[in-house]
């Protein structure tokens, strides 16, 4: 088919605009376009996440109530009476050198002065310089030293909260906070609570004080030169010392006033006579009239209120401690305490008392305690002392709290104990082996307390009652793990831990800690026990009002399930036998029902008891401040001073036990295998192994010991302690059933029941005090329950050719 000549031409002007479309120019153009958009959408994207950002991170940190940072009024602290009442306990003085002084009573000078030298735009910003920001932006982009951006409102913001990093979330916050500071309070009261705020060097906080410690004067007598040399020092307060340099505040002061000249708010002549004026310091410091008298002690506990307090105020109202300290003081506000002001006294009576403590060590030093008391009830802390002696100062070490010591075996119901029983690993009945471990640099390890010698198969009862360390150092190796154990006192006890402790078996099991324990965390752990296993954190305070009667700090702390109230059973059970009959018999209390546990650290620097009644709970500590053995003459002298302490305290309570669970059934067990025992458990050669305790139903055991058997049985000579041999009297021959148990022994290393294991009685040889003549050597019964026999000796015994000639009924 010909061509058509109008085709062609169609064609050609489609390639044509192709070739345009497809130019550089066009693509160049679309790119720059594609570009475009992408950066749109994705600041489109970033405005949106940096307005949700703002709205939901940044504005809840921005809202400043200045109310709540106001100070210069004493704040109170109350307790409650007997009646529920509220009573004075005792009125706080700030350790700030401030008096608050309203705008009115400011001078106008002054304020220009402050205006002019450090925010000149102050009255027309909105809390925010942008101009100023905006350079201070740049400067640091350039690396150039930043020249103050922050405007008064800003470092009014720095000076309430003592936020001081320079982090750019921390910045954003402070800009914003500025920002709805200025639309929430009016100039003047920003300005009245900078010029309250600022801090003037030589103890003076805030402008009025400042006045009569530099001028001697109040500030409604401060000329012009004066307002701007008193402003200055705010800069750099040991800079612009007017005594220690007076030059350069001189310096600082001209630039003040000329700031004050070029801004309007002085004419010529008055800004040159400020210049002339020869400014006169006061040749001695001048306190202001209402100025805080620092001479109040207060006591431990009060001390332990301001700095709870403190803590939890600052997290509160998300400022540093050291303006929640200074609101604590004096912001003017109502503090409700836990104290009873009768415990109280009663602990610092005898803590007062260094005859009390009548042991110093060796070098000399006065033996040292603290104590905290909770009561079981509430769980709130009713009593602390941090020291001995009389308290004459404050901000004085308190040991009952800042003090971190190893617990020794008074850490083992928390740490072996009660977790072990919790999780179903052992109960009181379970047998345990008294023995080392191992050989560690060839000596027996562990060692118990006083060098006590190993008995062999223990119940965990008996174990508690004498504080057996080689039966905890066992159940944390072999039962329990030192991971499990950490965690459990961690999770369980609330007692914060060093890492290194949960690989450290000797750590966990005796309380050879790495960080210590304090008696406040103590006493917390151990009345548990009392509480039927539940943990509540301890308080000093129930609640903080400020002076507009709102409550601003409310403390009501939250209890958890640390142990099964089974488990608080076992444990009183045990450590009410360690006060009766064991380690703990110097805390007993003349008609009170008491429970606890001893400790001893390495050496002996630190003597623990934390112990408790049906009432109140108590852990003291004892040792030397640069730490020593403690010479105390084998006494425990925590577990007297518990004793001294709590005797006071429960004086005119009536007795009462611990709480009992309902499910309980009395068992009788062996001590040797914790199961049920038989007649053969009354004939070990030792004597009946025979004993008993209420129990769960779910733990009575329900098999029978397999330490001793029936059928295995050897007669022994009850005067010989030998193996009855056919001459025995019959009335001299006892059965006996030997313990059926073998441990792998350690070189050197004895256990009180080998002696009474099968094995050494078959050892035995054959009677040598009845003869063939029937005569009786000499000889002492070595068997319980049978009197000495003496005789004479016969000349000649017969010679058997077989020694089972002589034996009757051996297995």
């Amino acid at each position: 088919m010909p061509n058509d000549p109008n085709t062609d031409r169609t064609r050609s002007n489609r390639t044509r605009r192709r070739r345009r479309r497809r130019s550089p120019m066009h693509l160049a153009f679309k790119a720059v376009g594609t570009l475009l958009l992408v950066l749109l959408t994705t600041s489109v994207l970033l405005a949106c996440f940096a307005a949700v950002y703002v709205k939901s991170v940044i504005m809840p940190m921005a809202d400043l109530d200045l109310d709540s940072f106001r100070v210069g009024i004493n704040s109170t602290l109350y307790y409650t009476d007997s009646r529920g009442q509220a009573q004075e306990l005792r009125t706080l003085h700030g350790d700030e050198n401030r008096v608050w002084v309203e705008y009115k009573d400011i001078p106008k000078n002054l304020i220009n002065a402050t205006v002019a030298i450090e925010d000149q735009r102050y009255w027309k910003h909105p809390g925010v310089d942008w101009r100023r920001t905006a350079k201070a932006i740049l400067l640091m982009f350039t690396g150039q030293d930043i020249q103050g951006g922050s405007t008064i409102t800003q470092q009014l913001i720095k000076n309430v909260t003592s936020y001081d990093d320079t982090t750019v979330k921390r910045k954003v916050v402070e800009i914003f906070t500025a920002l709805e500071c200025t639309k929430k309070y009016n100039k003047e009261t920003i300005l009245e609570w900078y010029l309250n705020y600022i801090y003037l060097g030589r103890n003076c906080d805030g402008v009025y004080t400042a006045s009569y410690k530099y001028f001697g004067k109040p500030l409604s007598e401060l000329t012009v030169a004066e307002c701007a040399s008193l402003i200055s020092i705010t800069n750099n307060p040991s800079l612009y010392d007017p005594y220690t340099n007076p030059e350069n505040n001189d310096r600082r002061k001209n630039l003040v006033l000329r700031a004050m000249y070029e801004q309007d708010y002085l004419t010529k002549e008055e800004y040159e006579q400020a210049r002339a004026q020869e400014l006169v310091f006061s040749s001695k410091a001048v306190d202001s009239p209402a100025g805080t008298d620092g001479s109040d002690v207060y006591s431990w506990y009060e001390e332990q209120v301001i700095t709870d307090v403190t803590n939890d105020l600052a997290v509160q109202l998300g400022v540093d401690t050291s303006v929640a300290y200074n609101m604590v003081l004096s912001g003017n506000l109502s503090i409700y305490t836990c104290v009873d002001p009768k415990i109280q006294a009663i602990v610092e009576d005898i803590y007062e008392n260094t005859d009390n403590f009548p042991w110093p060590s060796a070098n000399g030093q006065q033996l040292q305690s603290a104590i905290t008391v909770i009561d079981n009830n509430t769980g709130d802390v009713v009593a602390m002392v941090g020291q001995v002696g009389e308290k004459t100062g404050n901000r004085w070490r308190n040991n009952a709290t800042a003090a971190a010591r190893q617990p020794g075996s008074s850490f083992k119901p928390l740490a072996v104990y009660a977790p072990a029983i919790e999780l179903g690993l052992i109960t009181p009945l379970t047998a345990v082996d008294d023995y080392p471990y191992q050989l560690l640099n060839d000596k027996p390890y562990p060692v118990n307390s006083g060098n006590a010698k190993y008995t062999g198969l223990t119940s965990v009862f008996t174990a508690v009652t004498k504080s057996t360390n080689t039966v905890a150092y066992r159940i944390i190796n072999d039962i329990l793990t030192p991971v499990e154990s950490f965690k459990f006192v961690e999770d369980r006890f609330h007692i914060d831990l060093k890492d290194a402790d949960a690989s450290a078996p000797a750590a966990m099991s005796m309380g050879g800690l790495t960080g210590g324990v304090n008696t406040r965390d103590m006493a917390e752990a151990f009345r548990t026990f009392p509480n039927q296993g539940i943990y509540t954190p301890s308080r000093t305070y129930t609640h903080v009002v400020n002076s507009d009667g709102e409550v601003i700090l409310e403390n009501r702390p939250e209890s958890s399930v640390s142990t099964k109230a089974s488990t608080a059973y076992y444990m009183n059970t045990m450590l009410r036998s360690v006060v009766t009959s064991g380690t703990g018999y110097e805390a007993q209390v003349s008609g009170m029902t008491i429970a606890g546990k001893t400790g001893s650290t390495t050496s002996d620097h630190d003597r623990w008891f934390a112990g408790y009644s049906p009432y109140y709970t108590a852990v003291v500590w004892t040792g030397y401040g640069s730490p020593e053995r403690v010479r105390s003459s084998g006494c425990n002298p925590a577990a007297l001073t518990f004793s001294k302490v709590m005797s006071r305290v429960h004086k005119g309570l009536a007795d009462k036990d611990f709480f009992q669970p309902n499910d309980l059934v009395y068992v009788s067990y062996c001590m040797d295998s914790g199961l049920q025992a038989t007649d053969a458990c009354k004939g070990d050669p030792r004597g009946s192994r025979v004993t008993g305790m209420y129990v769960l139903q779910e733990d009575a055991p329900t098999q029978y010991c397999d330490c001793h058997s029936a059928q295995q049985s050897v007669q022994v000579c009850s005067v010989s302690g030998e193996l009855a041999g056919i001459f025995c009297p019959a009335d001299c021959k006892l059965t006996v059933h030997p313990l059926l148990y073998e441990r792998k022994r350690l070189d050197g290393v004895a256990a009180g029941d080998q002696d009474a294991t099968l094995a050494a009685v078959q050892a035995k040889p054959l009677c040598s005090a009845h003869t063939p003549e029937g005569t009786v050597t000499p000889g002492t019964s070595t068997l319980p329950g049978n009197s000495s026999v003496e005789d004479t000796v016969a000349p000649d015994l017969p010679v058997f050719d077989d020694v089972n000639d002589w034996v009757i009924d051996t297995p």
